[in-house]
């Protein structure tokens, strides 16, 4: 009875949770575009750039150590068949839409934004995702882990795409500023750096994260000297690759999947990084979502506004579902079954936002059509755990 009444609160707990980090959305959109705060905010506008950054660095990092690697290399099993057939179904559906509809229009390089947009509405986000499926109280069954194992999949596969095509077109490329000489020569440099610090974490951050948690036993206080040290590194592995003009939050997740996930000091960062994201970064994230929402660039009379704000759905979830009830049909599930999956996989998070409005900045589009566009679909994800 005890056991029953904690998985109660704890359930009506990450649905007040969630339904509050949708009240926090609405708000940022409102506190964001107010006349008399826009101006105070454009004060701050930098200062806002560089929390949502680190922020965002937080939480790849925390994203890439939660995922593993080594699937890559293993025989896939059925929650990644899933999580492949998802993303190449949606890829190839956003690829073609995108390139018929001129989504990019009046652009130079519209091949490398319809790959990036193709694989972000490709990807899961798979933090939402768990705590959504949580919510709905199906975690421990088997449909719940197998969504939950591959959105993780589909997460760290498409997050994983994203960094090696930032080293093909890195985004001064998009720049008009951005000189094409030397731009090969800088490909191989950065890309010589980014695999050096992989080879370098998987190496080493084993061994030395080992000799921290021998010295720090469990049941006895860290050492402060042991903690700040373990910080320093982890810190210094992340800006290798960043003094060679690589994308910070990319170069975190990176970093993310060839650092070790067991032992204390790993575990502890991870914690103390979710708690920060939820308690403090998430507002100011929203309310930085809000202020580049400007309502002024909306132009709802517009037949292309509203045809860009659904079209990023549409493609997410016909695409996700197609891809799930193809590898249903082979895997044995039940139509119905593979629809709620391919649905769940089309759950979209904080990345989504932070890339549609980084885009748009410099795309010079409605950030408001962007954006909305993925909030409309954690408020879908939302509306369910609320009936």
């Amino acid at each position: 009875m005890n056991v029953g009444f904690g998985l109660k609160i704890e359930n009506e707990f990450l649905t007040y949770k969630l339904l509050f980090m949708f009240i926090i959305m609405q708000v940022g959109l409102v506190m964001g575009n107010a006349p008399f705060l826009r101006d105070l905010y454009g004060q701050f506008n930098h200062t806002f750039g560089f929390i949502i950054d680190f922020g965002m660095m937080c939480y790849m990092f925390a994203l890439g150590v939660e995922m593993d690697p080594y699937v890559l290399l293993k025989k896939p099993s059925r929650d990644v068949q899933v999580a492949y057939a998802g993303i190449f179904t949606t890829f190839i559906i956003a690829c073609l839409t995108t390139s018929l509809i001129q989504f990019f229009p009046n652009q130079q390089h519209v091949l490398g934004y319809t790959l990036t947009l193709a694989t972000l509405l490709s990807s899961t986000a798979s933090p939402v995702l768990t705590r959504l499926i949580t919510s709905l109280n199906i975690g421990k069954s088997d449909i719940g882990k197998l969504v939950i194992t591959a959105g993780m999949y589909s997460d760290f596969i498409c997050s994983l795409l994203l960094s090696v095509g930032y080293i093909l077109m890195p985004l001064d490329t998009y720049c008009s500023s951005f000189e094409q000489k030397g731009r090969i020569r800088r490909a191989i440099v950065m890309n010589t750096v980014v695999l050096g610090q992989a080879l370098f974490t998987a190496t080493f951050a084993p061994v030395f994260m080992k000799w921290v948690d021998n010295e720090n036993p469990e049941g006895k206080p860290m050492k402060g000297s042991h903690l700040v040290l373990s910080l320093a590194f982890m810190v210094m592995i992340c800006a290798s690759s960043i003094l060679y003009n690589y994308n910070p939050i990319l170069s975190a997740f990176i970093t993310g999947i060839c650092f070790p996930r067991e032992g204390r000091v790993s575990k502890w960062v991870i914690s103390k990084i979710n708690y920060m994201l939820t308690m403090i970064f998430f507002p100011i994230f929203f309310l930085w979502m809000g202020y580049a929402a400007d309502f002024r660039n909306f132009h709802p009379g517009a037949l292309e506004t509203w045809l860009r704000l659904f079209i990023s759905i549409i493609i997410a979830m016909v695409g996700k579902v197609a891809g799930t009830v193809v590898s249903g049909v082979i895997l044995g599930f039940h139509w119905p079954e593979s629809v709620a999956i391919g649905l769940l996989l089309a759950t979209k998070g904080h990345l989504h936002i932070y890339m549609a409005i980084k885009v748009a900045s410099i795309l010079l589009i409605s950030l408001f059509t962007v954006s909305n566009s993925y909030m409309l679909l954690s408020f879908m994800c939302q509306l369910k755990i609320l009936a």
